[in-house]
């Protein structure tokens, strides 16, 4: 039964919606994120099975750089709009992200799309135009719920430095997985996680999120590894349709912009209290001090 629950967050947010490929545009949620850098998403001929999320601006000031998020929707459905308002925001803040599916579509996408989107990013960054500022060397892989488990398999990725799991957790390939889990899908034994040897965060729901347990011992059986993790009890949906991507959105950006960027006052988000005074519960880290020889880098 308790597999059977966790089975729902695999297939919790699949896309239903006839896929199409706007041009460049403003979210439509009002607000191009809460950032200094107003962002939009787009669509890009030579990376067809992904939605970019960019700051507007074509011309950004060359002293602002881009590190990379490669994002895998929850029910890894293949709709790149389906955490708009979470990943616009997250582009605001001076990031690309480049999220499987295109925007509006349909079906399910798997590993091999976050592979391309690395190998893309590498070969694009730092060319003169859109992806000038783009900075490849420094990349995170996330993903909510089935996403989550796709970011896990970045983990020998040697271009991926950071993972992500928002409500997600590795649960193993028992019969029903096999079953009822989308064809093409990657399902991982839980003892993966020690194959993983870059620092990881988790982001949990609390006891009413399907990925709570599963999540939880994840983090329980990395070791060695820096890592971090929290709940903020709202569910296994978070609060990534809230403006900005709500408590969710927060901590993601005060996640990337220490990680990626260096940003010391955003890793207080992590190490003096700050995601406790912002609502959220059980929290445990371990090893957050050895992420300081990342980046040693501030952000102005």
């Amino acid at each position: 039964m308790l597999f059977r629950r966790s089975l729902a967050y695999l297939v919790a947010f699949s896309a239903t919606a006839t896929a199409v490929f706007p041009a460049p545009h403003s979210s439509h949620h009002g607000s191009g994120g809460s950032g200094p850098f107003p962002a939009t998403y787009l669509t890009d001929p030579s990376l067809p099975r992904h939605t970019i999320y960019i700051p507007e601006s074509p011309e950004l000031p060359p002293w602002v750089s881009l590190p990379v998020l490669v994002w895998a929707e929850g029910g890894c459905g293949n709709n790149g709009t389906s955490f708009e308002p979470f990943l616009t925001n997250i582009a605001s803040y001076g990031f690309i992200v480049l999220a499987l599916g295109p925007p509006n579509g349909t079906g399910y996408i798997f590993q091999d799309a976050m592979d391309d989107a690395v190998t893309w990013v590498q070969e694009r960054a730092g060319k003169l135009g859109r992806y000038e500022n783009v900075d490849s060397s420094r990349i995170a892989a996330a993903g909510q719920s089935c996403g989550g488990l796709l970011a896990y398999t970045q983990r020998h990725n040697d271009a991926v430095s950071f993972l992500g799991i928002f409500n997600s957790g590795l649960l193993g390939n028992t019969t029903d997985a096999q079953e009822n889990l989308p064809k093409g899908m990657i399902i991982e034994e839980p003892s993966v996680i020690h194959e993983v040897k870059k620092p990881v965060f988790w982001w949990l729901g609390g006891s009413e999120d399907v990925a709570q347990s599963a999540g939880t011992a994840d983090y329980h059986n990395l070791t060695r590894v820096p890592k971090w993790i929290g709940n903020y009890p709202v569910g296994h949906s978070g609060t990534y349709q809230e403006p900005d991507g709500g408590e969710f959105g927060v901590a993601a950006v005060n996640w990337l912009r220490w990680v990626l960027k260096g940003d010391k006052q955003a890793s207080k988000f992590f190490r003096s209290g700050g995601a406790e005074r912002a609502g959220w519960v059980e929290t445990e880290s371990w090893g957050l001090e050895r992420l300081d020889l990342y980046s040693e880098q501030d952000i102005d």
